[in-house]
Parts: C-alpha cells; sequence; structure tokens
C-alpha cells in the first residue's frame, strides 16, 4: 500500500533541538535561477517544523548556466532565507550526454568525500533524490558511513523515462547500469518518498517495500502568495495562452506548433497570442517550425527566474501542459510548472494520458489525450470561446485546489511527519 502521510507528530518537536538534514540533489537550484525550487521551498517548511536542511548540489549542471563555486575553489557555502546551500565543484556541462555524465560522477565523488562538509554538524538523515541515480547512490553511501537514515525521493521514473522520451535504447550500457542502480537503492531505502502517486506499482515490484513508500506530491511555493486577478479584456486585446518551463523533449511543445498551425489554418488564430517562456535543447528548432509554418501569433521569451515567474505567469488568460503518450506517465507526473499554473489561478490546457490528472480533478480547464493535435487545437479554440466568467471559475478553483493540495508549507509537514516516524538503522 502507499503511506499516504499525516500531519501527527510534525510539529511536537518543533521547540527541540532541531535535527540535520542532507539533501544531496545535483540539480539543486536557488530561488533566483529558472527551473524547479522544491527543495529549496521544502528545507523553508522543515525548518519550521523543527529540522535543520542543508542542501548538497553541483556548482555546475546543464540546467543552468550559473557556476556557484569560486574559481580556485571546491566547494562554496550560502544561505538563502534560513536554506543553507553547500556547492560542490564540478566540471561544466552541456547537452552533450557524456559531459553530463562525467559532470554527475564528479559530484558523486565529491559528495563521498564530503568536501568541505566534515566540519558540519552530523546529519540525522540523508535524502538522496532520482533522477540522478548516481549521486542517489552517493548519498546512500553517506549515510551508511555516518549510520543514519537514508530517504530516496523518486522525482521521475529512471531510467525508464530515459528509454520511453528516446535518449536512450533499453539494452544500452548506462541504461542497464542505471537499472541496477535503481533497484539497489528501492531495496536499501529506510523510506522512499515519491512524487508520483502510483510509482508504487513501479517501485514494489523492482525492490521496495511498500509499507515504506509515501506520496508527497510536488508543490508551488507560490501557492500562498497573493495573485493578481485575471482581467477583463477589450475586444482589441488576444487572447494570451502561455507555456512557462522547459523547452526540450519530454515537453512536447512541437505538438502545440502542430495544433496552432491547425488553428491558423481555420482562421482562428487573429485574436490569439502564445506565449512559450523558458529555454532548453528543442527551442531552436521550435523557432524554425514556427517560422517555416508563418505562425507570427507564436513569440518565444527566455526564462525567468522564481523570484518573477507570479509577475510573468499573471499575465496569461490560461496556460497550456503537453505531455506525450509514453506508459511512464501512467505513474503519475510532477512537472513544477502544472503546479504553479493552478497556483496562478488561471484555466489550464492539459494533454495527458493517464488516470492521475490534477486539472480534471479540480475542475480547472480541459484535458485532452495527449500527441492527439485535432483535440488540443480543439481544445485551444474552446477555451477562446469560453466566457470571461467560466474561465474565471475555473482559475479560482485552480488555485483552491493548489492551496489544498499544493503549499510547499503543507507538504513540508508531510516530510516532517515522514522524518519523525523513521525507525533509526540498527
Amino acid at each position: 500500500m502507499l503511506a499516504m502521510g499525516t500531519d501527527r507528530g510534525a510539529s511536537e518537536d518543533a521547540s527541540a533541538q532541531p535535527r540535520h538534514v542532507w539533501i544531496i540533489n545535483h540539480f539543486a537550484l536557488t530561488p533566483d535561477q529558472a527551473g524547479g525550487t522544491r527543495h529549496f521551498e521544502l528545507s523553508k517548511a522543515l525548518n519550521e517544523n523543527g529540522f535543520q536542511v542543508t542542501i548538497i548540489g553541483a556548482g555546475q549542471q546543464h540546467i543552468s548556466d550559473r557556476n556557484h563555486v569560486p574559481t580556485g575553489q571546491k566547494w562554496a557555502k550560502e544561505e538563502i532565507e534560513g536554506v543553507s546551500f553547500h556547492w560542490m565543484k564540478t566540471p561544466s556541462a552541456s547537452a552533450r550526454i557524456i559531459r553530463r555524465i562525467w559532470n554527475n560522477v564528479v559530484f558523486a565523488a565529491r559528495t563521498l568525500c564530503r568536501q568541505g562538509l566534515k566540519a558540519q554538524p552530523k546529519p540525522d538523515y540523508v535524502v538522496g533524490t532520482s533522477p540522478d541515480l548516481i549521486s542517489a547512490l552517493s548519498a546512500y553511501v553517506v549515510a551508511q558511513r555516518m549510520k543514519v537514515p537514508f530517504v530516496l525521493e523518486v522525482r521521475d521514473i529512471w531510467p525508464l523515462s530515459a528509454v520511453q522520451i528516446g535518449q536512450f535504447s533499453t539494452y544500452h550500457p548506462y541504461i542497464l547500469l542505471l537499472g541496477f542502480l535503481e533497484r539497489f537503492l528501492y531495496r536499501n531505502a529506510d523510506w522512499i518518498v515519491t512524487l508520483l502517486p502510483n510509482a508504487h506499482r513501479h517501485i514494489v515490484p523492482n525492490g521496495g517495500n511498500a509499507e515504506k513508500i509515501t506520496w508527497i506530491p510536488n508543490g508551488s511555493g507560490i501557492a500562498s502568495r497573493p495573485i493578481a486577478e485575471c482581467q477583463a479584456r477589450s475586444e482589441s486585446e488576444k487572447f494570451t495562452l502561455m507555456y512557462a518551463g522547459t523547452h526540450g523533449n519530454a515537453n512536447n511543445l512541437e505538438s502545440l506548433l502542430r495544433a496552432a498551425r491547425i488553428l491558423k489554418g481555420r482562421g482562428l488564430t487573429e485574436n490569439l497570442a502564445i506565449r512559450l517562456i523558458g529555454n532548453g535543447p528543442s527551442k531552436a528548432n521550435l523557432k524554425t517550425m514556427a517560422e517555416e509554418w508563418a505562425l507570427d501569433f507564436i513569440t518565444f521569451e527566455p526564462a525567468v527566474s522564481k523570484a518573477l515567474v507570479l509577475q510573468r505567469l499573471s499575465e496569461a488568460d490560461a496556460f497550456c501542459l503537453i505531455f506525450h503518450g509514453h506508459e511512464v506517465y501512467n505513474f503519475g507526473v510532477s512537472a513544477n510548472k502544472l503546479y504553479d499554473y493552478l497556483s496562478v489561478g488561471r484555466p489550464i490546457i492539459l494533454a495527458l494520458n493517464g488516470e492521475y490528472n490534477p486539472v480534471a480533478d479540480a475542475r480547472a480547464g480541459i484535458s485532452v489525450l495527449a500527441d492527439d493535435d485535432q483535440a488540443l487545437a480543439d481544445a485551444i479554440a474552446e477555451m477562446t470561446r469560453t466566457p470571461e466568467d467560466e474561465r474565471q471559475a475555473m482559475g479560482k478553483r485552480a488555485r483552491a485546489y493548489a492551496l489544498k493540495h499544493h503549499s510547499m508549507e503543507g507538504l513540508g509537514r508531510k516530510f516532517a511527519n515522514v522524518l519523525n516516524n523513521i525507525q533509526p538503522p540498527n
């Protein structure tokens, strides 16, 4: 069974000596960077519940162009809003897979050596996180050496996701290695936290203990912040459909452009503006597609930091989020952007297969099957025709759903409860 977690014990020890948690996340980001900041937001919530968190991340990695470690140094520290970051020096990474793997290996090795961490208070818990299973293995070894519980956080089903989105074949040596690591970590974790509601269907057959799995979904740090209501548009203003997030293979923005081409062929784009905000390896190709098809109502904009994302998202009339039809999504999805979209209080067009569908659950928009360009075009056309008051009602339901189920404060209490109930290793 999938343990859901309650708030019991989350605040009972808040006045006691704080317990130390090391979250080892190769892809850690600070709030002034563009991308997912789950661990920063979660750490703030854990700090409010009797814990003291240090996030250990790579100084450089391929999803950000920033180098957190000054030249000549092997590590660096910083503190942001009470959350401690410890950066390990790593080589530069790029979209090339070999460079990325080497970056992962160096980070894991430096983490194993605990560079710059030996003077730190001993952790009471060590958390390792996917999809970087090499770094997660280093977190497990550190926990074993220090005789403290190891918590595995499963954010993506890896390496299955890498195979299904087309990066590798099933029998690629790297995939076989990652598959071995995945099963090892499932078997040996003291507890597993997953962002995916149905991940236990994969984890348990691969060695995980069904009684030690807790679903703590992704959330949004902006869920509890005040938002601007969607303003009524004048007849001369265009309807703004927005996507804000990574432009990569997994994001299936090609389907959105094909749907936009269909809408143009129907003569339905005169009052439509589609804004694609973000960066990623697919962006150049997407721009070329838009130019070749003369989709001049689509604009491409750079990514914005988490600190500015609320302002930018508030400019939308509706959002779109498109997935591929891969079977891996039957285990659920955890895209950061989905929960930001819900939190901003705008309707959402979601293209997704699988039973987990927060947009449908919240009655917050229109859902269609993935990889169906015609259905996606129909959904966009329907959303633009939907009366203003109906769209605002969808947006209010979206925000209420986010506040109830996906505020980082609430998710932090659930995570604290998991830690409070883990038995220390023998």
